[in-house]
């Protein structure tokens, strides 16, 4: 059966269409992003305003008919972040049910770490010691620590990249009294995380789509590789991750947005997600690990294939 994901994300609306081959195994057959900044303006506000319901729609819109020129028989909506916090959610979900058909599940946290998690499997093999994963979304961050069979411990915590965003309002480029704002903010909200490495000392930390998808870009780039677009999977150091932070956070707007491998969606955010990157980094990761697949792949993973 063709089946189709989207992801609600605070600021991407993400579609996957894949089919189950009757093996167990499941066949990715596309997907796409679809910038809508739905928490844009309302992530203090616990409200989704008028333009961005209406970008939402728009963009559900051509998602559904993507979905159904692929031929996908079910479409499943999973609502994130933006949508746990906003008090008229459920008017997005109404409206969506009616116009295209669509049921949205909103998530918690935790259930979103949780699919976070089954999707990164499908692109990163787990040992015995654990890693930790990092999920960066527009709302939050997920961190899941687990091995090849446990997961051990989740949590989503309130600090997506355009929650830093709307509560710093950062200069251009970055000041280092606003880095250092930020990074004494970060670790305080991290606490509870530092705490569970402390006990744990992952053996590597997995960065899922999003601002990781951008960096492994970037990362590639600065080695002379080619990128290539399928490519679900990478590892690189500390060091490499550090010449790419340095470059990011120390640019202007206009030095972001004409480097290509940075969406146009991604230029004000992506300086304050490597530093919540960095900060964790920090604490004693030694490697590092991308995968493309996060949350829509993991909810693929789980659909019913009758």
């Amino acid at each position: 059966m063709r089946f189709a994901i989207i992801d609600l994300g605070t600021n991407t609306f993400n579609l996957l269409v894949a089919e189950h081959t009757g093996k167990g195994a499941l066949r990715m057959l596309h997907e796409e992003e679809c910038p809508v900044f739905l928490g844009r303006g309302s992530t203090e506000k616990g409200i989704i305003t008028d333009e961005a319901m209406e970008r939402a729609l728009v963009a559900l819109r051509e998602l559904m008919d993507v979905a159904r020129s692929y031929g996908a028989a079910c479409v499943k909506g999973f609502g994130t972040s933006a949508l746990r916090s906003a008090r008229n959610a459920t008017d997005l979900s109404t409206r969506a049910k009616a116009l295209f058909d669509l049921d949205i599940s909103v998530i918690t946290g935790e259930q979103e770490a949780e699919l976070i998690l089954a999707g990164v499997r499908q692109a990163v093999s787990f040992g015995t010691r654990p890693m930790l994963v990092m999920d960066i979304g527009g709302g939050s961050i997920e961190f899941i620590l687990a091995t090849d069979k446990a997961l051990m411990w989740k949590r989503s915590f309130e600090l997506g990249a355009t929650r830093l965003l709307e509560r710093f309002t950062p200069s251009d480029p970055l000041t280092i009294d606003e880095q250092f704002r930020l990074v004494t903010y970060l670790d305080t909200q991290l606490e509870p995380l530092f705490a569970v490495m402390d006990r744990h000392w992952p053996a590597a930390l997995v960065g899922s789509a999003g601002s990781f998808d951008t960096l492994a870009e970037l990362v590639a780039l600065e080695r002379g590789d080619t990128w290539a677009p399928d490519q679900v999977t990478m590892t690189f150091s500390n060091i490499e991750f550090d010449a790419v932070k340095e470059r990011i956070i120390g640019s202007t707007r206009a030095e972001r947005v004409v480097i290509k491998a940075i969406p146009e969606y991604r230029v004000d955010t992506l300086p304050l997600a490597l530093i919540a990157m960095e900060r964790v980094i920090a604490h004693g990761i030694e490697e590092l690990r991308w995968s493309r697949y996060a949350l829509k792949e993991g909810a693929a993973v789980r659909m019913d294939p009758a």
